[in-house]
């Protein structure tokens, strides 16, 4: 497999997302530079497809005398959805000097890719994330490739390798729960979600329900309002929050670049209207474990991670 035997440490930073390269300005000026025909980036480039403007990293073709596993092929990195393209800055590298073609885009809605409000300014259809991913193959001329996708970036790779599996040579799936439907289809996977899903998770302020619902309280009965939940506490396990600080530090940098704000700041919120992948009633949605193995045939990794600690000796295990 194009993963080489690799262990879960080396596909874990793609979902800490400790990057080097961010975009510069306060998140309010880093939101859909694509959208501008003379936006230059100083890293990467934007690709103008007929629905959408997408930021995208590329390490070009390689060439013959730099191929050292399997013809140089391509693979495509699909971001969590608090992350960017900016979340992979070390696998750039590394799949570089492997032989390998790496590519990383800002999915519509994120960083510096386009804005669905554009789409409705110009009349153009706002599309999916997953005809997304294919124009932008086609017009990076890429006929076949590897996908790794985190989190959010796995339901899409899930939805696309089930409609275009004559594309997708194999797929990694990190810490992502799969596409939507999955849960409402699967009631083991609902049970899941269910049972690690925290009480008072919230992406914005908000105010406590009253009366407070069953079995839980309130340490302070005064407070009134739920803070939100910092994007680090969502996406990152313990070890790294406890130990890593730096880690996490360049993890917000990331996170505060990656999404279109409303003017009220909220992190979570996009600005306009939502771009899916598939419809859950769509017949060729996965979203269903039957799907998924009659429609996905191709070699697949799957990678979990926990944020537990834990090692008799003391060190620190690899957090996804």
């Amino acid at each position: 497999m194009f993963y080489g035997g690799r262990s879960a440490r080396a596909w874990s930073l793609a979902v800490l997302g400790v990057a080097g390269l961010l975009t510069a300005g306060t998140p309010a000026e880093a939101a859909r530079e694509c959208e501008d025909p003379s936006y230059l980036p100083p890293v990467g480039a934007c690709a103008h497809l007929p629905s959408a403007d997408l930021y995208y990293r590329d390490t070009g073709p390689r060439r013959t005398s730099e191929r050292k596993h399997r013809g140089g092929e391509t693979v495509i990195l699909l971001h969590a959805g608090s992350g960017n393209a900016d979340a992979f800055e070390f696998q750039f590298d590394a799949f570089a000097k492997a032989g390998y073609r790496g590519i990383a885009y800002d999915r519509k809605n994120v960083g510096r890719s386009s804005n669905t409000l554009k789409d409705v300014a110009l009349g153009r259809p706002i599309g999916t994330t997953v005809q997304d991913l294919d124009d932008l193959a086609t017009y990076l001329k890429v006929d076949e490739f590897h996908i790794v996708g985190v989190a959010a970036g796995g339901q899409v790779a899930l939805q696309y390798a089930a409609t275009h599996p004559s594309r997708v040579l194999s797929l990694v799936l990190a810490a992502t729960l799969g596409p939507p439907g999955l849960a409402a289809n699967e009631p083991t996977l609902a049970a899941l979600q269910a049972n690690i899903s925290l009480p008072f998770e919230t992406f914005c302020a908000g105010p406590v329900p009253s009366p407070l619902p069953e079995p839980l309280r309130l340490i302070n009965p005064a407070t009134t309002t739920i803070p939100a939940i910092r994007p680090e506490h969502r996406e990152l396990g313990s070890a790294i929050r406890a130990l890593n600080r730096p880690a996490v530090d360049v993890f917000h940098q990331i996170e505060e670049h990656a999404r279109h704000r409303t003017f009220d700041g909220c992190r979570f919120t996009n600005i306009g209207p939502g771009q899916p992948g598939l419809a859950t009633t769509d017949p060729l949605n996965p979203n269903t474990y039957a799907r998924i193995a009659a429609f996905i045939n191709v070699r697949t990794l799957l990678v979990a991670g926990t944020g537990a600690f834990g090692s008799c000796k003391g060190d620190i295990p690899s957090q996804t």
